[in-house]
């Protein structure tokens, strides 16, 4: 593999020539959310991939989901990291006005996990059977509480997925609630919740601080499952449509830049940065390495997140059709008005991202 830096000198000598011919564009606001999978959007910045590309971005980290979605939809952010559903719900208007979202990249595949409370240790659960039989038992006095991050995000897909290959009911044997990312933690230790589905770094956060551990990685749950998505309004794109497709290129270098296991040490440095993700390296690398620690001195053997290769990145058919075919699956209130195949094919455009990877293989 070429290293990202220097591979940049292509799209360098393209873009050359066509930046004259433009006017100077303004800032390029991007939108992150403090997680694992944010890495290529840290990495281009960090490393001054954009800067190298004649891309003048500036990073903005959220808080929550719903901060990026409504600051996309009312023009204050211009380019997100989103959960992979996301522009088809804004599409749809629903918690937000109708929006024109389009993603034309996946950031990466997997990178998420299931994260249940020590205290179930100690009721005798300690997989999901066993929290089957601990459910219908009527051990608590109560349905166990789950967080996810969205009901509208593959964490909920792939929580709904678990509970199910164990035959539990995710509508009736439990409750779903939504925090943010950050907030799990606390959350899980406080008892407001009893576990959670989320990125990383929040479940090796809550194993290190001895409050949860984890019976399931998003790998082993549905493997290579799409998980966030580079998203843009049809508006900006209709206005800055090189800007995009670049800034698409540039990422693309920098997942690859990721995904390289000779590349981690500086990954992990460059991400636990307080401008960035603030947070331990230790933590940080767990999801990188081939075991992923799981609490109880279990590992998960092989990849827990994927950020390049094998068409992870490439937001075709093929890998998005599992996005809405969950999204209707497991959210009764999502009502489509067309055939989820034009859904698809409005608001997931592989024809981005094949104009934006030809800027590096040409």
């Amino acid at each position: 593999m070429v290293n990202a830096i220097s591979r940049f000198a292509m799209v360098r000598i393209m873009t050359k020539e066509a930046s004259l011919r433009r006017p100077t564009s303004s800032v390029i606001r991007l939108g992150y959310i403090r997680l694992l999978d944010a890495a290529p959007l840290i990495v281009a910045d960090s490393l001054g991939l954009f800067r190298d590309a004649g891309l003048d971005v500036t990073l903005s980290r959220e808080v929550g989901w719903a901060s990026i979605r409504d600051k996309l939809a009312f023009g204050e952010l211009d380019v997100v990291q989103a959960l992979g559903p996301m522009p088809v719900v804004m599409q749809l208007g629903v918690g937000v006005a109708k929006t024109d979202v389009i993603a034309g990249m996946i950031l990466n595949a997997n990178g998420n996990a299931i994260t249940l409370s020590n205290r179930f240790l100690d009721e005798g659960v300690d997989d999901g059977d066993s929290l089957r039989r601990y459910i219908k038992k009527g051990y608590r006095n109560r349905k166990p509480v789950f967080g996810v991050v969205s009901r509208y995000s593959s964490h909920h897909f792939l929580l709904c997925r678990w509970l199910e290959a164990h035959r539990l009911d995710p509508r009736k044997d439990v409750i779903v609630i939504v925090l943010p990312p950050e907030q799990m933690v606390r959350n899980l230790s406080s008892g407001n919740v009893d576990g959670f589905c989320v990125g990383e770094p929040w479940n090796s956060v809550a194993v290190e601080q001895g409050v949860g551990w984890c019976p399931a990685t998003s790998v082993q749950i549905s493997a290579n499952y799409p998980e966030k998505v580079l998203a843009t309004t049809g508006r900006f794109f209709a206005y800055r449509p090189d800007e995009y497709i670049r800034m698409i290129s540039v990422i693309g270098e920098a997942c690859e830049f990721c995904q390289e296991a000779s590349n981690r040490k500086t990954l992990v440095k460059i991400l636990s940065d307080p401008r960035y993700l603030n947070c331990a390296p230790k933590s940080l690398g767990h999801a990188l390495g081939g075991k992923f620690p799981m609490g109880r001195g279990l590992f998960a053997e092989g990849g827990f997140i994927r950020f390049s290769g094998e068409n992870v990145n490439r937001p075709d058919s093929a890998r998005t059709g599992c996005i809405v075919a969950d999204l209707c699956r497991y959210t009764p209130d999502i009502n489509l008005s067309e055939p989820p195949e034009k859904i698809i094919s409005r608001v997931y455009l592989p024809s981005i991202y094949d104009q934006a990877n030809s800027l590096v293989v040409s």
